[in-house]
């Protein structure tokens, strides 16, 4: 053999052994380390807060990515059979069951945050205990104007923790990950599958791939907004249409910009106000349901999650989690809340400028952490002055009404405020965060990233508007000690006139 080949044998045979060694260094480096546990919550009661998370084990990111890594394979022959017929529509229509009465699909978005390491999310239910043998995604994506499809195995994980509740034979949410090629060579993706099938053929039984702007979403992060709010099932028969306008203003002025809600049923002037700001590019709304043979009848469903309250809590995770994958391009925080809430900085006026504040006090450590929680201090109608006409004053009669039934701008709080974990709501990270609680980041991107901070509660509380429900809290206890907090009154007059311009809309729209 030349010399020159036993060289470049040579050279090739000291890659590989380097390639080798890394390897094995990366599988073996230091030892897991504990997250500090957070603070848990109250043991649970029926119709109560799931109680708090667990520490979980951190292992280096390397290790994390090269113990979750699937190799793909490519499918042959089946890339475009049904891709005309019977398109699976956007989420708001119903669930895509792949496996008979086990696996239920809502939704599949491609996620290119984590550099070398792209990955299709499915958001989807499971019933009961999954088959033993693996789970595989065929993912059909574009190339030179040809639609192809390759296959890869599914990693499955619960979005719920299993001390919040037995779960082997209910339905849970999932998230499926569907590993792409690491060369980064598939990102035109259009359509996934999830089932027991390797190389799936039927396209037309499948999600699409939410990707809404392209490659441009990933080069040109300026465009991002601050924070968008994750509203989860309405289901009202009321005229709510008044507080929802008041609701949404309210946090426009306190720097929401987009507003994603979710909608099991609702009166006919509520959807006009969804209608009405959808005009504006301020909300998307979505028609809800739920999969399986869970009820879906008005009345049966809400019978039955009164009953099950447990199924209800982790069927609101559903949209939770769709609204931040929806989002993971789109805004830096995702805010859960419900409607009869509302996040109120005391010493700043916006959101903005309360997260500058704590980026100023942690310093490098903010990026340490998945989501930023607030505490909750109840505001209790039954604490407030009804005649008190301060905050309407000046108004007409129509507006007053609107600001009064609201309640937004009540004064009167219990000086006790919710321990740290307990009722909290939270601004969540979408460059850091997994999946996501209705009180704050489930699981994270990276398993060293600690989940929640919780802000000083001198500095901002979550104001609560709800009727003190016996059940569930300690009312006399609670309403013994009560607070007079005024935080929100500075945003009265653009509040006012914000809803006087809204509803001048909605008359225009009737």
């Amino acid at each position: 053999m030349p010399v020159a080949g036993t060289r470049r044998l040579c050279r090739m045979g000291l890659v590989a052994v380097l390639v080798t060694a890394l390897c094995i260094l990366t599988l073996l480096d230091s030892p897991p380390a504990r997250l500090p546990d957070p603070p848990t919550d109250p043991p649970p009661t029926p119709g109560g807060e799931p109680p708090g998370t667990r520490s979980i084990v951190a292992y280096s990111w390397a290790r994390r990515l090269a113990l979750d890594y699937r190799p793909t394979k490519q499918c042959d022959g089946n890339g475009t059979r049904g891709m005309a017929l019977n398109a699976y529509k956007l989420p708001g229509t119903k669930w895509l069951e792949t496996i008979p009465g086990q696996l239920f699909l809502y939704s599949a978005h491609l996620d290119l945050r984590i550099a070398g390491y792209p990955s299709i999310r499915v958001i989807g239910v499971k019933r009961g205990v999954l088959p033993s043998s693996a789970l595989f995604c065929t993912i059909w994506y574009w190339e030179n104007e040809r639609m192809l499809s390759l296959s890869v195995e599914a990693l499955i994980s619960t979005i719920w923790l299993d001390e919040w509740g037995e779960t082997v034979d209910n339905y849970i949410g999932i998230l499926v990950n569907c590993q792409l090629p690491l060369d980064g060579s598939i990102r035109h993706t259009s359509r996934v599958h999830v089932s027991l099938s390797s190389c799936y053929e039927n396209a037309s039984h499948s999600l699409t791939i939410r990707s809404e702007f392209g490659d441009e979403t990933f080069i040109d992060r300026k465009r991002r907004q601050q924070f968008t709010l994750c509203i989860k099932g309405l289901d009202f028969d009321e005229d709510i249409s008044h507080k929802l306008i008041a609701f949404v203003e309210l946090h426009r002025i306190l720097g929401a910009q987009f507003f994603y809600f979710y909608v099991f049923n609702v009166h006919e002037n509520v959807l006009k106000v969804l209608r009405l700001y959808e005009r504006s590019n301020v909300v998307r709304w979505f028609t809800l349901d739920l999969p399986g043979d869970l009820p879906n009848e008005k009345t049966a469903r809400r019978r039955f999650f009164n009953e099950d309250i447990w199924t209800k809590r982790r069927m609101e995770l559903i949209p939770y989690n769709h609204c931040f994958y929806e989002n993971i391009y789109h805004s830096e925080f995702v805010v859960p809340i419900d409607i009869d809430e509302a996040i109120v900085p005391t010493r700043r006026k916006t959101w903005h400028e309360l997260l500058l504040d704590e980026r100023a006090k942690l310093g490098r450590s903010f990026k340490d952490f998945a989501s930023y929680s607030v505490r909750n201090a109840y505001f209790f109608p039954e604490l407030q002055n009804k005649n008190q006409t301060d905050r309407s004053a000046g108004l007409d009669e129509k507006l007053r009404r609107s600001v009064e039934y609201t309640d937004y701008l009540d004064t009167m709080r219990t000086a006790s405020i919710s321990p740290e974990g307990d009722s909290v709501k939270s601004f969540v990270s979408t460059k850091r965060a997994l999946t996501v609680h209705n009180h704050y980041a489930l699981t994270t991107l990276n398993p060293s990233t600690r989940r929640a901070h919780h802000l000083d509660s001198n500095d901002v509380l979550k104001h609560h508007h709800r009727a003190c429900d016996s059940r569930h809290l300690d009312c006399d206890l609670l309403m013994e000690d009560v607070r007079i907090d005024e935080s929100a009154l500075r945003y009265a007059n653009e509040l006012k006139t914000r809803m006087k311009i809204a509803l001048a809309d909605l008359d225009a729209l009737s």
